[in-house]
């Protein structure tokens, strides 16, 4: 039988079982092996060895069949998954995985039986039966019901799509999108009103298009976040540290082309959070903590956009020490130094090359990584602020936008140029006098409502030419940075649009202030600003 075009099916349903496995492993170690849990484990671990056998993959039969063991034994009550049997069924975990890797690329597996023996000699009552017997037996005391070796069937309500089918369908969407306003553009130079109720139809289409478009590419935050407590688990192992980590939101969809791009953000996070955040047990109970440091990562959604935090309790961060190393790094000067907010100096640490760290560690220290994070948010048209308390922990809070492909934008003009502004991150639109604007040293002060809000000059930030008249009224976008509101002075505000946005290409990529571009209906370029990085006061002085 030719098993090849089962390859790709294999593959697919074959990450599904190590994926469940890893995570329900996480979750079982150091508990009792009761309920529905270890039930799960062992289904799927039996699934696994039943496609395995079926597509003739004889290392991989054998490995999968010796979990199985493990986790039977498990069930049936005679010891629980204590953190040597978990370190056995992760280690067999990485391996499948290795192995459906090379499965998929075509290579040979490796041989397994050394690790397989080791998980059958953690059972001392029972000798294993030769694999080729137990692959004859039925699967023992189903729970629900009978598993067997087969694949999933199809049916008619779900199928398995490319990934790179609906990335496809996104562009042309987008491209679409483009055209709609291209003949909106020469139905309103022309006077050509005919066109109108058409052209009302169209775009009320696009939209359900995009929609049901974008509903097919949403993921759940869990589809990346299983990978996380088990990389917590062992860098802290690796560390000497003890911590319970809990992830809460990871129902929370998003799509899937911001869940790839916040993948290693988080990854650093993590890593930062338990080599720097969080001490050793010792250090801990000298500080009047207890002795297992606590990690979390939070999801919760906010209307169009979605925020993370990554939290500690931990030792917190050193603004004096920021400040000095910045300074020492010629990041800053002492001018600069002096007039920074608690704010600014927490994201000193995302300068490019920056670290605290004494040592260079394996897991971290290298000066890398917080300028990824801070970059990687910044394109998808996101933000990230810090919060951090010496003595006490830390916060990362991120904030990204459910879906980045298509945005709603306020088109504005600086001078010669027409930007367009994600409305995700504008809080509201004003127009102020002249004698609204105050100015104390080099800042720009905006009073608005008896409250005193930092104002950014975006013509002169992009070097257009800078004008403050003393007459007329004066549009201004109030966004936020961080916790604090920041007013962004424009030349005029055009009205709103939908983009289909495009992602920028060196050199491009590296302009300040900007995280994509956009093609409008007449041709016309305009790039997608960033205001984040507009407001940041070092980023302007730079």
């Amino acid at each position: 039988m030719d098993i090849s075009r089962y390859r790709d099916l294999f593959v697919s349903e074959a990450r599904e079982h190590l994926t469940a496995l890893g995570s329900l492993s996480m979750r079982c170690e150091g508990e009792s092996a009761e309920g529905g849990t270890i039930h799960e484990l062992f289904r799927h671990a039996h699934s696994l060895k039943g496609m395995a056998a079926t597509m003739q993959l004889v290392p991989m039969t054998s490995l999968a069949h010796a979990l199985e063991d493990l986790l039977s034994q498990v069930r049936d009550g005679r010891f629980t998954i204590t953190r040597s049997v978990a370190d056995l069924m992760l280690g067999a975990i990485d391996t499948l995985e290795q192995m459906v890797e090379l499965v998929e690329q075509g290579g040979e597996l490796p041989d397994t039986e050394e690790l397989a023996n080791r998980i059958r000699a953690y059972i001392p009552t029972i000798e294993p039966e030769p694999a080729s017997a137990l692959l004859q037996q039925p699967p023992p005391e189903p729970v629900k019901e009978s598993v067997d070796f087969s694949f999933r069937s199809s049916d008619d309500t779900t199928t398995r799509i490319r990934t790179s089918l609906l990335d496809r369908l996104v562009t042309l969407s987008g491209e679409l999108l483009t055209v709609r306003h291209t003949f909106e553009d020469w139905a309103n130079k022309n006077q050509a009103e005919s066109l109108n109720p058409p052209l009302k139809v169209l775009s009320k289409l696009l939209r359900q298009l995009q929609t049901e478009v974008f509903q097919a590419r949403m993921l759940p935050f869990g589809a990346i976040a299983e990978r996380y407590p088990r990389m917590v688990r062992d860098l802290a192992r690796k560390s000497g540290k003890e911590i319970t980590f809990q992830i809460q939101g990871d129902s929370i969809e998003l799509d899937r082309g911001v869940l790839e791009q916040v993948t290693e953000p988080l990854v650093h996070l993590l890593r930062n959070a338990v080599d720097h955040g969080l001490e050793t047990p010792a250090e801990r109970v000298a500080r009047g903590k207890p002795p297992v440091g606590r990690l979390s990562l939070s999801v919760t959604r906010h209307s169009d956009q979605v925020l993370v935090e990554i939290t500690d309790d931990g030792r917190g961060m050193e603004p004096s020490r920021i400040r000095a190393k910045a300074l020492a790094q010629g990041i800053v000067t002492e001018q600069q130094a002096a007039q920074l907010t608690l704010e600014e100096t927490l994201q000193l640490v995302c300068t490019p090359g920056f670290s605290t760290a004494a040592t260079v560690t394996e897991v971290s220290g290298r000066g890398v990584g917080m300028d990824v994070v801070q970059s990687t948010i910044h394109c998808l048209g996101g933000s990230l602020v810090i919060h951090s308390t010496p003595g006490r922990g830390s916060t990362f809070a991120l904030r990204i936008p459910l879906s980045v492909a298509i945005i709603h934008a306020l088109m504005v003009t600086c001078g010669e140029l027409l930007l367009a502004v994600p409305v995700s991150v504008v809080t509201s639109t004003c127009e102020v006098q002249r004698q609204d604007i105050i100015q104390k040293g080099r800042d720009l002060l905006l009073v608005h409502k008896g409250q005193e809000i930092p104002l950014r000059n975006l013509p002169g930030f992009f070097r257009q030419r800078e004008t403050l008249p003393e007459t007329g009224l004066l549009p201004v976008l109030l966004t936020e940075s961080g916790d604090q509101t920041v007013a962004l002075l424009i030349d005029r505000l055009i009205g709103q649009q939908e983009l289909f946005t495009r992602p920028l290409r060196p050199p491009l990529s590296e302009l300040r202030g900007i995280s994509g571009s956009c093609l409008l209906g007449n041709g016309q370029i305009v790039f997608v600003v960033d205001p984040v990085a507009c407001t940041n006061r070092l980023t302007m002085e730079h």
